[in-house]
């Protein structure tokens, strides 16, 4: 009898956004910062990918190894997206593929055969092109990038394996889930269904600072191992929004339905964008990463949707100048889960979850599968900022009316490490009222 492998693709991702422009024109998706780039792995071993301890991340350096799978991950983000968008045309979307990415990577490590090549494609990646070892070092660097405490984000990303106490894994999955991928390893009693579920979720409740307090509803008593794959992320602009300009007013869901939202409204220097069918604003957080604010033409959201990719994103920069707006966003907190058996299944990973799954190098055994995927989001919006300071409080602007750029219909977000040259996060904001 096939033994169910309920192996949950947890991706937990919170945003607290809080607004402000930058002095230092890097919105062009641009690093004008060097990080240090040999960090050392948790567990105190110098990590694998080769780089040394004062190599610094030279963004124009693409031998680094996060920055070699940085084309990949960019293609599954929006390949996601666009599937996403279209099996949800008007609700609000709210995920972060690098979460998602990096769960099904760290799949590949016991995927053999038929699954693994399905798991392969989905990432965007070719085996005459790319190998394991690659793929897996590259993803090892980018998470030590994206956890390196110096960094002036606040970010966190990990996994965690909890393991059935009647199965054990592989100590050579083990071992690279720890050592690629920074996985924790719990021994949990599924038998327990109450306790385990009160496990997993207090876990991921802790290392997403209390924003996703109830990741699963359920877990399955069949369980084998459930991998638990979050992220937290909380960037600030340097000059916030003012919150004594917040007002509330209309946000247009669609042509017959009108809500009531605050607004946040802030005057300043932008990398602003206008193209055919979409204005996009470029706002820098405090660090090394920005946001894109795209909003569509009336009438043009399915087709920005549709050609939302690595190429469009490419125009929207080359496009960029720097201009005094009077920027005006909805403030809003949204939660999103998506099924990712259903999502990933379209992007042709179906073996995955069904009785045609290998496995194999997980437990050693060929008749496990995945029962279901869980990947859930939290994204706040707000006049958060940092603390005021001297050198950043005043910002020089010119003599002029500026032009007002209005968030009030539909609109995409989508947030980019500089670092990584990763997509952290997209969401389509369609009824920030939800």
């Amino acid at each position: 009898m096939r033994v169910l492998l309920s192996l949950v693709l947890i991706g937990a991702l919170f945003c607290e956004l809080a607004f402000s422009d930058h002095h230092k024109n890097h919105d062009d998706h641009k690093d004008d910062h060097q990080k240090k780039g040999g960090h050392q792995k948790k567990d105190g071993h110098q990590k694998k990918d080769g780089h040394h301890k004062d190599k610094h991340h030279d963004h124009s350096d693409e031998t680094l190894a996060c920055h070699k799978i940085a084309p990949n991950n960019a293609e599954f983000a929006f390949k996601l997206f666009r599937q996403i968008a279209a099996d949800q045309p008007s609700e609000n979307i709210v995920y972060s593929p690098l979460s998602i990415g990096t769960a099904l990577a760290l799949l590949l490590l016991g995927a053999k055969s038929q699954t693994h090549a399905q798991i392969l494609e989905a990432l965007a990646f070719n085996s005459t092109k790319s190998s394991d070892q690659e793929i897996h070092e590259g993803f090892h660097h980018l998470l030590d990038v994206l956890n390196d405490q110096d960094s002036e984000l606040q970010l966190n990303n990990g996994n965690a394996l909890f393991i059935s106490q009647a199965h054990k894994l592989l100590p050579k999955f083990l071992e690279d889930a720890k050592n690629f991928y920074h996985s924790e390893a719990f021994s949990t009693d599924f038998q327990n269904s109450e306790e385990a579920k009160k496990q997993i979720n207090s876990y991921v409740e802790k290392n997403t600072n209390g924003k996703i307090p109830e990741l699963l509803s359920s877990v399955n008593q069949d369980a084998v191992l459930i991998l638990a794959n979050y992220m937290y992320f909380r960037g600030k602009w340097e000059q916030p929004f003012q919150a004594e300009f917040t007002r509330e007013d209309d946000f247009h869901v669609n042509e017959n339905v009108t809500v009531k939202v605050p607004f946040m409204t802030r005057t300043g220097m932008y990398n602003v964008a206008h193209g055919r069918d979409a204005t996009v604003v470029s706002i820098p957080y405090k660090g090394n990463a920005s946001a894109l604010f795209i909003l569509p033409n009336d009438g043009k959201l399915r087709k920005v949707e549709e050609n939302f990719n690595k190429e469009t994103l490419k125009k929207w920069k080359k496009s960029f100048r720097r201009q005094l707006v009077d920027l005006t966003i909805p403030k809003f907190s949204i939660s999103g889960t998506l099924d990712l058996k259903d999502i990933l299944g379209k992007l042709g990973v179906v073996d995955l979850f069904s009785n045609s799954a290998d496995l194999s190098g997980i437990t050693g055994e060929p008749n496990l599968k995945i029962s279901k995927g869980v990947h859930k989001s939290v994204l706040t919006v707000d006049e958060k900022g940092t603390e005021a300071a001297a050198s950043t409080a005043f910002e020089a602007v010119p003599m002029m009316l500026p032009p007002n750029i209005r968030y009030d219909r539909a609109y995409l977000i989508s947030i980019y490490c500089h670092n990584t040259k990763s997509v952290l996060f997209n969401a389509r904001i369609a009824n920030p009222g939800k």
